[in-house]
């Protein structure tokens, strides 16, 4: 089998091949660290490492995307005390013979129950926390407590990595940044068109992300608002699960009432056809208070979408600092409307940012780089 590894370290070649890693993440939602979890796992199968993955609470769309391959399974955790579940888990894990657990943010709790249970067990755990500015807010002692039993941390982004040094008092070979990687199929048949509302629309704006507060999708809809006094006929999809909380039904009652975006915003939901979907539209936008490095923007990338997204996170990273994309400010629904308005007027200008970004995707955040850096911690625990 064709491996990503270079083959100038045949041992530590021939140990990934016998390695037997579980990816480990709570649910298998449409969001962002659940995406990774899944591309890791199946990175990792593609490379002939014996791969599984478990989502301890629950399914979700996701697992329409996990290779054969992969051993997968839904563990069904009640609650943080249900011992059944961890001792199914454990079970699974003597069984299956598992080397490394590849904990994925809050998993990484029941993670060191495991190692604690079978002390062989080596952990990594995956911070994906998406609140970074708000990282005062973090249970820090207990997390400090537990990273004790980990032998590795990746970060998705700086803020992460300095907390994980100063705050959870990890050594610095202990810890690394991990770029996230999109892994969407591209979709190349014309002819496979995704189901939503207004197709034939045009211009088409899109929204992937999940809908909850840090998003902040009414930032969003009220640049939309703008967007359409010069440009009526654009449509806006948004793409991502709920919770059915309060926040989501705020969003549908505004779409539903409101005079300039009514019958002009679709909410979609968690959707399986997310590449179609993209295909279809010229603009993907993100207007978050707060990110880690988020895998949409990626996706945007390689669906050569021009790109406007608030300066928050990594994001300025991903764009290479308003190179490939157009950056502005959080909680600035005037300037958010300006850029769109901006890109959908300079077409040739949008096309431009577009394939840079798709480029700079391709060559720094790719597949290949991210699971080698993996292996190459992984073998040296």
């Amino acid at each position: 089998m064709q491996s990503f590894l270079s083959n100038k370290d045949a041992k530590n070649q021939y140990f990934s091949f016998i390695m037997k890693i579980l990816s480990l993440i709570d649910s298998l939602i449409a969001a962002g660290a659940e995406r990774m979890a899944v591309n890791i796992a199946n990175g990792l199968s593609e490379i002939g490492i014996e791969s599984h993955l478990c989502a301890t609470h629950s399914g979700g769309p996701l697992e329409e995307f996990i290779l054969p391959d992969v051993k997968n399974f839904i563990l069904g955790k009640k609650s943080f005390r249900d011992f059944s579940a961890l001792f199914r888990l454990r079970k699974y894990v003597k069984i299956n013979k598992i080397d490394i657990i590849h904990a994925h943010s809050s998993s990484l709790y029941w993670a060191v129950f495991v190692k604690c249970i079978i002390p062989r067990i080596k952990v990594v755990w995956h911070d994906h926390f998406g609140f970074s500015e708000q990282l005062h807010q973090r249970d820090t002692k207990m997390l400090r407590f537990f990273v004790r039993f980990v032998g590795h941390i990746f970060v998705v982004n700086d803020i992460l990595q300095q907390y994980a040094l100063y705050n959870l008092k990890k050594k610095p070979s202990q810890v690394s940044f991990l770029a996230n990687f999109a892994d969407i199929k591209i979709n190349n048949n014309q002819n496979k068109k995704p189901d939503i509302p207004d197709l034939e629309a045009y211009p088409k704006i899109v929204c992937l992300a999940n809908l909850r507060k840090q998003k902040d999708h009414d930032n969003l809809l009220d640049a939309f608002a703008i967007v359409v006094q010069k440009h009526e006929t654009a449509r806006l999809y948004l793409v991502g699960g709920h919770f059915n909380d309060e926040y989501y039904h705020n969003l549908i009652k505004r779409t539903e009432n409101e005079e300039f975006i009514k019958s002009k915003v679709h909410i979609l939901g968690s959707r399986n056809d997310v590449a179609e979907i993209l295909s279809e539209c010229q603009i993907g936008v993100l207007s978050s208070v707060s990110e880690g490095l988020p895998v949409s923007l990626l996706e945007y990338g390689l669906s050569k979408l021009a790109v406007v997204c608030t300066d928050v996170g990594d994001c300025s990273l991903v764009l290479d600092g308003g190179r490939c994309g157009k950056l502005v400010p959080p909680n600035n629904s005037a300037t958010l409307a300006k850029e769109i308005c901006y890109l959908l007027e300079n077409k040739e200008e949008a096309e431009n940012l577009a394939k840079e970004l798709n480029n700079r995707v391709l060559e720094e955040f790719s597949k290949k780089g991210a699971i080698e850096k993996i292996m190459k911690i992984y073998n040296s625990l």
